[in-house]
């Protein structure tokens, strides 16, 4: 930048500049030091999602351990029989992990069992929603 006129101009002129650079710097400092918390509280919001989740999970998990073994106790009792209904069912175990698309096959598990491996309590009702058969079962 070309700057002409007296030297007092000049110098009031750089002076200005000098001083508008510093308010510039000035400013974008203040600017970065309050984002700072609001980027930090982003972070915040996110971790404590992420420990919402967990919370969720593990409630999750000790409802299906618990209802597991509800289940596990059921059928290993004297009032589990054929022809008992879906309601019934649930009241004595719970709300089963999954559930055939067709609704007649229930399925429960502990939350250490997978679908795949582990052990699992099956029961198979007919198309009214009856008892027809029910299964433990391990698999390795």
């Amino acid at each position: 930048m070309i700057i002409s006129g007296s030297d007092d101009t000049i110098q009031r002129t750089q002076k200005a500049m000098k001083h508008t650079i510093l308010i510039i710097i000035f400013t974008v400092a203040i600017l970065a030091i309050s984002i700072q918390p609001l980027l930090a509280a982003g972070e915040i919001r996110k971790l404590k999602g992420i420990a919402d989740s967990m919370s969720d999970m593990d409630k999750v998990s000790a409802k299906e351990g618990k209802n597991y073994q509800r289940t596990r106790d059921f059928v290993s009792s004297q009032d589990i029989r054929e022809g008992l209904s879906k309601e019934s069912i649930s009241a004595s175990c719970g709300q089963p992990v999954a559930v055939a698309q067709d609704g007649t096959k229930w399925v429960y598990k502990p939350p250490t069992s997978t679908f795949f491996k582990g052990e699992k309590i099956y029961f198979l009702f007919d198309k009214d929603g009856n008892l027809i058969s029910w299964e433990q079962v391990y698999q390795d």
